[in-house]
């Protein structure tokens, strides 16, 4: 399955490390506050464990301190793991993008049907029609919807215009890319080499900038990584490094982190990664390029009026 559509035994693995987990830490914090805690053998019975375990559970807690430290290890072969020759995955990419991703809205079974006919056209073996239905559940969904016309699939990945509110600093921080308005060019030729995108992460109380990330590259997970490093930590040697004589109060962890349904806030690895540090991820969908309102954060700080507004950057 996709890493980013994961199927319901991991999910379900998933779930049970974060009851795991939850109940291990309020028996580990109820002992380390001199508190009434609750004994080894109602931690087991509450966990559905054996007393042997239930300590095991603790010590990898102690040493991980994360969710991810408690899950159970599955056996087989990894998630995700592709287990055809590059010949037929390319051929079904292929046939996916010049067959499926259609107005017509041909079925799934007329896409196995063409893979087939297409396979045995080159002499490989057809794959089985849960590998291509695989292939298919990686596809991102509103990419999907919009190639293949299906409105009613497009309308649902988009968000409802309405007030989004948060009471207090970093209750919320919601993070996204978009293009910078200006053409970086070669410090020797002077020659355009492009647009660079900027990843930024914003507090939704203050409206503040609590971390950002500036690439050539195109968005990825490695760029929301390095953004989040950025807003978690205190800005003063960033600034001192850089001769910018200002200050910049904000740092820490959000309470809850937000983001739309861009496929590199879809990856296990990053919302794993997100309970494991006791930011819990909200994933919203939204389409930024139709807000009705004009209300998106991301887009009001790139627009020049109104970063002229505020002061410039």
């Amino acid at each position: 399955m996709s890493e980013t559509d994961p199927d319901p035994e991991d999910a379900a693995n998933w779930e049970e490390a974060c009851r795991r987990e939850d109940a291990v830490r309020k028996f580990v914090l109820g002992r380390d506050g001199n508190r009434k805690s609750a004994t080894i053998k109602e931690l087991a019975q509450e966990l559905g464990l054996s007393r042997a375990t239930a300590y095991r559970m603790i010590a990898m807690f102690q040493a991980g301190g994360t969710v991810t430290s408690l899950m159970g290890k599955a056996p087989g072969r990894r998630r995700g793991h592709r287990a055809l020759d590059p010949k037929r995955e390319a051929l079904i990419q292929e046939t996916i993008k010049v067959f499926y991703l259609k107005p017509t809205r041909p079925s799934v079974a007329r896409l196995v049907h063409e893979i087939r006919t297409r396979c045995l056209a080159l002499g490989l073996p057809p794959p089985n029609w849960r590998t291509v239905k695989a292939r298919i559940t990686d596809l991102d969904t509103r990419a999907k919807a919009r190639k293949r016309g299906e409105s009613a699939l497009l309308k649902s990945t988009m968000a409802v215009p309405g007030e989004y509110r948060a009471s207090r600093p970093l209750e919320i921080v919601q993070i996204d890319h978009t293009r910078v308005d200006l053409i970086v060019v070669d410090e020797q030729t002077r020659e355009p080499l492009g647009r660079p995108w900027i990843t930024l992460a914003m507090d939704v109380f203050t409206r503040m900038v609590t971390g950002f990330y500036l690439t050539m590259d195109n968005p990825s997970r490695l760029s929301v990584s390095l953004c989040l490093l950025h807003a978690v930590f205190d800005k003063g040697a960033w600034l001192r490094e850089r001769e910018i004589n200002t200050d910049w109060p904000i740092a820490g962890l959000p309470e809850y982190l937000h983001a739309d349904n861009g496929v590199d806030f879809r990856s296990k690895a990053f919302i794993h990664a997100c309970r494991d540090d006791h930011a819990p991820f909200r994933r919203t969908y939204r389409a930024i390029d139709r807000n009705p309102n004009g209300r998106n954060p991301f887009l009001a700080w790139n627009d020049p009026k109104q970063s002229e507004r505020a002061g410039g950057v």
